[in-house]
């Protein structure tokens, strides 16, 4: 496993990353997302600066309405993680568009990452995708698939 501490993210990001804008509506991005067969999508502004990303659990969340605190709970109050996520699980079923129904801020890493630092980093948080950043702004996604193949490679 010598050569994985030697790359970094560049060398192994894909470049060609679909992304979408805050106002584009929740439904487009699912209609997006299951004809490219791609799991989360970057949100992005104007000068491809990552805001946040739009996974398949984002919009699960938003056809799902979450469960209302308990008379007791409103009676004698929320401690105020709970009441972070209900209010976000609220937020994400209100949602009609991409800003208000993605996670944010997203993890990235800058294209001159360690792919080791890559790896840990989505083993620990459980992601499925990095996105990659030059000068704060998009340029590529390593996803699981990148470390099967970088397997395969070392074995060559």
């Amino acid at each position: 496993m010598a050569e994985i501490a030697t790359k970094i993210a560049k060398e192994i990001m894909k470049t060609h990353v679909l992304k979408v804008g805050t106002e584009v509506p929740v439904k487009d991005i699912a209609k997006l997302m299951l004809a490219t067969d791609i799991s989360g999508l970057p949100v992005v502004d104007d000068q491809d600066h990552v805001l946040g990303v739009v996974t398949e659990l984002d919009l699960m969340r938003n056809q799902i309405a979450p469960n209302e605190p308990s008379i007791w709970t409103t009676i004698w109050g929320m401690d105020a993680e709970r009441m972070e996520k209900y209010q976000n699980a609220r937020r994400k079923y209100m949602a009609k568009t991409a800003g208000e129904v993605m996670t944010s801020p997203a993890l990235t890493v800058d294209v001159t990452e360690s792919v080791e630092r890559v790896a840990n980093i989505m083993f620990n948080k459980q992601i499925k995708r990095l996105f990659v950043t030059d000068g704060g702004k998009l340029a590529g996604v390593i996803s699981r698939s990148a470390f099967t193949k970088l397997l395969l490679e070392m074995e060559k």
